[in-house]
């Protein structure tokens, strides 16, 4: 129960958020942009992969009974699967600062026809992998040295997702989003076997929104497209996941609300000395 809890389902789709005072900045994998307000639809698996621009903040869907830390620096996974439409109130429940009360909104959970027609009567524009790609290959020049064949100057990134490589020194590592993040932003802390560790730091030359771009055209590489397949938690990621299967009521008001620790799983993080996150359910009588 609780290994079926905690993993990230394949088939969710996916959903970027950033937090920023005081706003939430949400980009569905189609490419439409909501600010404050997420349009999904009842009874599909969501998935959303959060991080923030500045400070600590906390999404939070009492409704839901969804609560999580989005923390600055690295990302925070939680799913989970309306069931009931309605109007539910979102808030940040970390305080964040002056006009923390004010960063709040709405998550409209909504038939599929009525999604599929605001998806419709929405503007997309670019898609976050088609975005990615346009830095990738255009705005950073990244495809330099990693589009270059046999003769590339850095490590092959097509088919390289969810997979395990092996670094300088020995160590193994799997490659998820937030290895992807850091690979971005500190290219000198983990270099793949057979690399020289020659790419410069695009620390400071690239937003929060930009970096979720380039993870999402990473990761299509690798057949995982943004709305599409999940990373799965597993004893060697770094990723912070979690779930929460939904039941809403008639009024987010009238729901009691959670502990702030329950319904996400926290692996290591970014703390090297904790535990590691178990890929199966654990016995607490063992």
């Amino acid at each position: 129960v609780f290994y079926n809890q905690f993993r990230m389902p394949e088939e969710a789709t996916e959903i970027y958020v950033v937090g920023k005072q005081w706003m939430w900045k949400i980009q569905h994998g189609t490419g439409q942009r909501e600010i404050n307000e997420l349009h999904i639809p009842v009874g599909r698996k969501i998935k959303l992969t959060m991080t923030t621009e500045d400070v600590l903040h906390d999404f939070f869907v009492p409704a839901f009974r969804t609560k999580v830390d989005v923390v600055p620096g690295r990302y925070t996974s939680i799913w989970f699967e309306p069931t009931k439409p309605g109007k539910y109130h979102l808030f940040c429940a970390e305080y964040c600062g002056l006009n923390h009360s004010g960063m709040g909104g709405y998550v409209y959970v909504m038939e599929q026809r009525d999604f599929d027609n605001w998806l419709a009567g929405n503007i997309s524009g670019q898609t976050p992998v088609a975005a990615g790609q346009d830095l990738f290959e255009n705005k950073l020049g990244c495809a330099s040295c990693h589009q270059g064949g046999q003769d590339q100057r850095g490590a092959k990134l097509e088919g390289i997702y969810g997979t395990d490589v092996k670094l300088v020194g020995g160590q193994t590592v799997r490659v998820d989003d937030e290895y992807i993040r850091n690979s971005i932003l500190n290219p000198s802390g983990q270099i793949v076997e057979g690399y020289q560790p020659i790419m410069p730091t695009f620390k400071g030359q690239v937003t929060e929104e930009q970096l979720v771009h380039l993870v999402a055209y990473i990761k299509s590489l690798s057949g995982n497209a943004a709305g599409g397949a999940t990373t799965k938690t597993t004893a060697n990621t770094n990723v912070t996941g979690g779930n929460n299967m939904t039941s809403p009521g008639s009024s987010a008001n009238t729901m009691i609300p959670r502990r702030a620790d329950r319904g996400v799983s926290n692996s290591q993080g970014s703390n090297p000395n904790a535990p590691a996150a178990r890929s199966e359910p654990t016995n607490s009588n063992r």
